[in-house]
């Protein structure tokens, strides 16, 4: 008769038990996009819905050499992490890696927000607190729609967002599928989408 992982485990000694969760760790730090995925138990089609995209793009990712930070980052965190980078050098050297060109690696949150009078912004918020909030200039429900596409949000929830916008006036956090998951994306993407230093009116 098969035997439960856990039951087993708890029959371990406790250095058995340290030396087996440092050899998983390590396992983990190897693992491709898709191994990583499986290892946290989820499903294509559970990525796909938690980041709000088709699941062919969540094969399509899985088998990318190369790829935005801002899409690795947005994969990493519907799976439960947060995606760091550091450069490793021989000597025994770890640096972390945290600016690319003029902009610092920060994640955001972005919001959009009905001012009235048929009138609309998208507001981003840095999910850490480090980091200065952005927005876009105030602008009609085309303006909107162009710049959730240069955000690469998908149709069915630019159309959702625009719906909710239009019948109640007031703020939505985008998501990335779910109401637990939070959708972050990265300034030089959001500079891209037309965002700039919020006022502090």
């Amino acid at each position: 008769m098969a035997r439960n992982y856990k039951e087993l485990q708890a029959k371990m000694d406790p250095a058995s038990r340290a030396d087996n969760q440092r050899r998983v760790r390590e396992e983990l730090q190897r693992m491709a996009l898709e191994e990583l995925r499986g290892a946290k138990q989820l499903t294509q089609a559970d990525m796909a819905e938690m980041l709000d995209v088709p699941q062919s793009s969540i094969s399509r990712i899985e088998q990318r050499a190369d790829m935005y930070l801002s899409t690795l980052r947005n994969y990493v965190h519907a799976a439960g992490g947060e995606l760091r980078i550091q450069a490793v050098f021989p000597d025994g050297g770890t640096v972390v890696i945290d600016r690319f060109g003029e902009y610092e690696e920060r994640p955001y949150v972005v919001h959009a927000v009905a001012e009235g009078s048929g009138l609309f912004q998208l507001r981003a918020l840095p999910l850490h607190h480090q980091g200065v909030p952005l927005s876009t200039r105030s602008f009609k429900l085309p303006g909107l729609t162009k710049t959730m596409r240069a955000l690469h949000l998908p149709e069915r929830q630019i159309a959702s967002i625009r719906g909710s916008l239009e019948t109640n006036a007031g703020r939505i956090e985008i998501r990335g599928g779910g109401p637990s998951i939070t959708r972050v994306f990265s300034v030089p993407d959001l500079v891209a989408a037309g965002f700039e230093q919020m006022n502090s009116e």
